[in-house]
């Protein structure tokens, strides 16, 4: 068995190490802006790196120290609450979202009816597993908890 020599090429960026040819695909991920760095365990120097890399720059603005100003004071904003499912919204959207409640809310109800409906018709009567009590039904042969199996 013959070893070959292989040549590496190493990106600029992110110091990398790739086969001779695999740098081009790479470099079109990789840039100084954002170089791809791997963090594994135990390396804090490229965790730094990549921080102050990926480092936002600091807006200009004036600093809010107070935490109450802030906050946008919220008081004057007005909420309706659906009546179906009692969440809230803007008044403005409320009308659009009770149209799909509604329609919801009769998909789910008949799902319940042909459910209900099917249990019936069945009349399935439910077996509990000798070995973890779980119950099931009683065509099943195994158990859907511990897989105990039925004699």
């Amino acid at each position: 068995m013959e070893v070959q020599n292989i040549q590496y090429e190493q990106c600029e960026f992110c110091n990398r190490k790739f086969f001779e040819g695999k740098l081009k695909m790479h470099l079109k991920l990789c840039s100084k802006e954002k170089p791809m760095i791997f963090v594994s365990k135990g390396k804090e120097e490229l965790k730094k790196k990549r921080s102050k890399s990926m480092a936002k720059p600091k807006s200009q603005g004036p600093k809010k120290t107070n935490r109450e100003n802030s906050s946008l004071d919220r008081s004057y904003i007005t909420t309706a609450e659906c009546h179906i499912c009692g969440r809230k919204f803007n008044p403005r959207n409320l009308e659009s979202h009770l149209e799909l409640c509604q329609k919801n809310q009769k998909e789910l109800m008949y799902k319940k009816m042909l459910i209900e409906k099917q249990l019936k018709q069945k009349k399935i009567s439910t077996y509990h597993c000798k070995q973890c009590s779980y119950e099931m039904e009683q065509d099943h042969n195994f158990c859907g908890r511990c897989g105990f199996k039925r004699k």
